[in-house]
């Protein structure tokens, strides 16, 4: 059976009979809930509560995902949890109405699922290395406006999912700085941002699309080599 037709199969039943959430405990004390979320639309974040009180976004499930809740996936101290992100819609379907057939090809979706997410941390982490707050920011909601961007006559816009304690907390820096650097990034007519959506002006936009896409065929090719 493709892979395709497997997510699929899968997808069909959590939203046929899954339920509607917007937050998910992922290490609870009493017993825990297992089962899978599903990310209809928008993005979800799982984030840690540490010792001292501090939220900390570890990971993002990005729109047509699917994420395993089972024992033993956060055997911390801290507490972890799921949660939808603004203009979001995430499904949780228990694991005991998979049909065995579901059950049986699960791993191999969630491996797939798992190799995206684990891909996502590890290109951010290198594109950041070098690159200064300003175009860290500008690359972040470049990623994303990838995924959900549409285009009109003169920008490409996406809903904004992201709060700016968010996206601080995504690029690991203050919200005062992040704040500086869309504020920047709008004074040079680069982005329009608001609550409610972000646009990045359409010629860079696409300038750097034609980059990133090169960038990729160039290190595909070093690999190769």
């Amino acid at each position: 059976m493709p892979e395709k037709l497997k997510v699929h199969l899968i997808t069909d039943s959590i939203k046929e009979c899954g339920i509607e959430i917007n937050q998910i405990h992922l290490n609870p004390e009493k017993e825990i809930n297992e089962g899978l979320v599903y990310v209809q639309e928008g993005i979800a974040k799982i984030y840690g509560i540490n010792e001292k009180g501090l939220k900390i976004n570890t990971d993002l499930i990005l729109q047509g995902e699917i994420f395993l809740v089972q024992k033993g996936n956060y055997q911390s101290r801290d507490n972890f949890y799921l949660e939808g992100l603004k203009y979001s819609k995430i499904f949780f379907l228990p694991l005991d109405h998979l049909s065995s057939i579901q059950k049986e090809f699960l791993p191999e979706i969630q491996m797939k699922f798992y190799n995206e997410r684990l891909k996502r941390i590890h290109q951010q982490k290198v594109r950041n290395y070098d690159l200064e707050l300003l175009e860290r920011v500008f690359y972040l909601l470049f990623d994303f406006c990838l995924i959900f961007g549409k285009a009109s006559d003169a920008y490409y816009s996406m809903p904004n999912f992201f709060t700016h304690d968010e996206l601080s907390n995504i690029l690991r820096n203050c919200r005062q700085n992040i704040t500086a650097c869309l504020n920047k990034l709008k004074r040079d007519g680069i982005i329009q941002y608001n609550r409610k959506e972000i646009k990045i002006e359409k010629t860079i936009f696409e300038e750097k699309k034609v980059k990133y896409l090169s960038g990729l065929k160039k290190n595909k090719e070093t690999v190769q080599c």
